[in-house]
């Protein structure tokens, strides 16, 4: 195992320490890079300056990983609206510079790259972005494709703990607001398929364990589409909160105005499910309830509330 070429991943909040937890502990030497983290294995970093993307060009190359994985914000749908150029130069600038390079990258892209008028969206379907951060993933997902060196892995609704320092996730937030027994305005016409980051995590472990880097495009998703209303009355019932507490409002109320109204994908491309992908026969994604009944299990170790 100490003697693997290392794997390096880009970004350190909720799906980026997902991966690396989850290599680490199958003994890959993982490099993180993030802005704000330190320490041992980690190169810190502002990806926004060009300082910054010539820092991790020099890591690149010193360090030659055998694998990449892209979790690296901006990934503030709502900002990125009203910041699209800053958000498109720091993710395709970086999608560029591994294409350049031609190391193996598996991307963590997004449903938003579809326009939102349908759900359970295949690979195969056209995509035709409706927002800024569809565009700007759609354009790093191209920028790696065009060097046949990398996988866009396309994901919806990505839940868990974010812990202490990171943006609470849409999962977090509903059980928060459970655990005070608060009420919960959640939109009833915003429909995704929402997937456990512990699940993305060994998913993507899963293709950075495979003999031959896969390159193109691949959705991974939860079981069920579902409403952020019907997720929300979920975490609220595994909480054994009152379900009754989530209000039904509409997304152009909230501060997900800007998001599709079908966000909604189907895992297809690796055989069913990635049942193709070694070490993924027979694998299935955690049901909504499991991964709700994960995350509580879990709270104190992640500073959730109680």
């Amino acid at each position: 195992m100490s003697e693997r070429a290392p794997a390096l991943v880009v970004g350190n909040g909720l799906i980026g320490a997902a991966v690396a937890a989850r290599l680490r502990a199958t003994g890959w030497p993982v490099t993180t890079v993030s802005r704000g983290a330190s320490g041992a294995g980690h190169l810190s970093c502002d990806l926004s300056a060009p300082d910054g993307l010539a820092r991790l060009r020099d890591c690149l190359r010193h360090t030659r990983p055998r694998r990449v994985v892209l979790t690296h914000g901006p990934s503030d749908v709502s900002w990125i609206e009203a910041h699209e150029a800053e958000a498109a130069a720091v993710h395709l600038g970086v999608a560029e510079l591994l294409a350049e390079l031609g190391l193996p990258t598996v991307l963590i892209s997004t449903d938003n790259v579809f326009p939102g008028d349908e759900g359970a969206r295949t690979p195969a379907h056209p995509v035709r972005p409706n927002n800024a951060y569809g565009r700007v993933k759609l354009a790093a997902e191209r920028a790696l494709q065009s060097a046949d060196s990398g996988l866009a892995l396309r994901v919806s609704m990505v839940y868990g703990w974010s812990g202490a320092g990171h943006r609470p996730n849409y999962g977090q937030r509903c059980l928060e607001s459970a655990a005070r027994r608060a009420p919960l305005d959640a939109p009833v016409d915003q429909s995704f398929t929402p997937v456990h980051v512990a699940d993305v995590a060994q998913v993507v472990a899963a293709l950075c364990e495979a003999p031959r880097s896969p390159v193109g495009v691949a959705h991974l998703s939860g079981q069920a589409e579902m409403t952020r209303f019907a997720f929300a009355k979920a975490a609220y019932r595994c909480s054994g909160a009152d379900p009754g507490l989530v209000r039904p409002c509409s997304r152009g109320e909230t501060e997900w105005a800007s998001r599709p109204r079908y966000s909604s994908l189907r895992c297809t491309d690796f055989g069913t499910d990635f049942d193709a992908v070694p070490g993924l026969a027979g694998w299935r994604p955690m049901s909504v309830d499991d991964g709700l009944r994960s995350m509580l299990a879990d709270r104190a170790r992640f500073g959730g509330a109680a």
